[in-house]
């Protein structure tokens, strides 16, 4: 059994993480682009090569044998960047895992040893993944909504994400189980009021005064809900935009 001098050993090293990350300036400027690499390193220099520093574990992905893969778009390691508390940091290697809403990063320690790490959603706001955005859902929705990150689609006078996942299953044919294709959900943030969205008719709902114009739109430009892509998306919100 651990001893509670061990536990309070790993909270004090997470609180003066805490104390670096919020006063020793990692960035010169609010928002540059720091290696998320050289930020993890900076905080094993203050605490040594723990993983409780980063978030408690490191990743070992579940249901390796299954068929797919849990993670966004692929299984390969992506370049991206990490926001902490306002600053911004590079990588080279990373992953979000659809399944259990895990961001992951491959650190490379200065020992050469390659580590596979879950950054902690407590900390992270916001990541890159090339290009493409993900907010921390509890800065975005009521804290009783859930883990993970929700895709930014559209942000001016109203909001819209696309909230994904993937779930596993096990069939006759798949004995090590599989993963499923993506599912969506979309959340929409309208003077305030946040609105879920499964279906076009819960997003027509959302504009009661406009509902036939935009049915219209969608008409025209051939837009079938289930296969809207993001640029569709966006293209349609600036047209919700234009109409309130």
């Amino acid at each position: 059994m651990l001893s509670p001098d061990f536990f309070y050993l790993q909270l004090m090293n997470y609180r003066v993480f805490l104390f670096i990350l919020l006063v020793v300036p990692l960035a010169d400027t609010m928002g540059q682009n720091t290696s998320l690499a050289n930020f993890i390193n900076c905080v094993e220099v203050q605490n040594g090569a723990d993983d409780l520093v980063i978030n408690g574990r490191p990743y070992f992905p579940s249901n390796p044998k299954a068929e797919g893969h849990p993670y966004f778009q692929t299984g390969a390691w992506k370049s991206g960047i990490v926001y902490v508390n306002g600053k911004s940091f590079s990588a080279s290697h990373l992953k979000y895992n659809l399944y259990n809403f895990q961001l992951i990063v491959k650190h490379e320690r200065p020992n050469g040893i390659s580590q596979k790490v879950i950054l902690s959603d407590v900390l992270v706001d916001s990541f890159q993944i090339e290009g493409q955005v993900f907010v921390n859902r509890n800065l975005v929705l009521a804290e009783n909504e859930g883990d993970g990150y929700l895709k930014k689609i559209f942000a001016e006078k109203l909001s819209f994400f696309r909230f994904q996942k993937k779930l596993f299953g096990s069939l006759s044919s798949t004995p090590y189980g599989r993963f499923s294709q993506q599912k969506d959900v979309f959340y929409l943030i309208l003077e305030d009021t946040t609105h879920k969205i499964t279906q076009q008719k819960d997003f027509l709902d959302c504009f009661p005064d406009h509902k036939a114009q935009i049915k219209k739109y969608m008409k025209d430009h051939s837009l079938k809900w289930k296969k809207i892509t993001d640029t569709q998306f966006t293209q349609l919100l600036r047209f919700c935009y234009d109409q309130i």
